[in-house]
């Protein structure tokens, strides 16, 4: 998994699918990346993300809920972004569609 860290905005670029088959593994390399992070803003860049499930919104809510700032996810394909919305994540944090 790749991250950037840029002007204290830190982006995960997820990939593939996440699913119950890797959400641990994921979920793992996520909190090693923000280890060593600090405060920064974290932006999750969704471009390569072709599906995720429940096992994997679950990651993310668990991220949101340590960071000490809102999280975004960006360049979410259509049919990602209606996961994610028929989830209610849009109350939660910023989604922003390709």
């Amino acid at each position: 998994m790749r991250s950037d860290n840029k002007d204290g905005i830190l982006t995960i670029f997820l990939e593939g699918d996440i699913d119950s088959l890797n959400a641990t593994d994921v979920q793992q390399e996520i909190e090693e990346i923000l280890q060593n992070q600090g405060d920064a803003s974290l932006v999750f860049d969704a471009r390569e993300l072709a599906y995720i499930s429940s096992s994997g919104l679950r990651i993310i809510l668990t991220i949101q809920k340590k960071q000490h700032n809102n999280i975004s996810i960006i360049n979410l394909s259509a049919e990602v972004l209606g996961i994610f919305k028929m989830a209610g994540f849009q109350y939660m944090m910023e989604l922003k569609g390709v």
